[in-house]
């Protein structure tokens, strides 16, 4: 089975960065080749270095039974912390979502900000993969001393990979 993980931002868009410098685009990357040599189904990334990949053409592989967007969340309040899982508007998303925050929760340990729809629009990203089950996972606040901290810690990073690993053998 086919799964596309999109390491969000990369290249010249180096997502949010935190207080001590921290890169989200780094962070996620990261994670997502953690999560390709960790499972045993076929991930496809859409960028596995760090390039630049305009938001439309972050799409699923062809054949992908679901698309996972990995991003690491921020907030003008750096007390604001937490994980949390946006879904697109595919019928299978939403439960896709709350297996992913679940897993989330139980590995990583951060506060349950919950699953939800996206605001206003919804995210560019999810809008362009509308025909499979499509989330966008926020793990930690780069914002966040604190989080920002474990999202630099290697094993933190090991975790989270493994979090999406287990979504996907949960959910198919």
């Amino acid at each position: 089975m086919i799964i596309t993980l999109d390491p969000g931002h990369g290249g010249r868009d180096p997502g949010a960065v935190g207080l001590n410098g921290t890169f989200e685009k780094e962070v996620v990357l990261d994670i997502a080749l953690r999560c390709k040599e960790l499972s045993n189904h076929d991930i496809r990334l859409t960028r596995s270095t760090d390039i630049f990949i305009p938001l439309r053409q972050r799409l699923a592989v062809r054949g992908s039974a679901a698309f996972i967007s990995l991003h690491c969340n921020a907030h003008g309040n750096r007390g604001a912390n937490g994980t949390e899982t946006f879904f697109s508007t595919h019928t299978r998303s939403r439960a896709l979502a709350e297996v992913a925050q679940a897993e989330m929760i139980r590995l990583l340990g951060r506060r349950n900000r919950g699953v939800k729809v996206p605001p206003g629009n919804g995210f560019a990203v999810l809008n362009v993969n509308r025909g499979i089950p499509s989330i966008l996972l926020e793990f930690a606040f780069i914002s966040n001393i604190e989080e920002e901290r474990l999202l630099r810690d290697t094993n933190f990073r090991q975790r989270a990979a493994e979090t999406i690993n287990n979504t996907i053998n949960n959910f198919f």
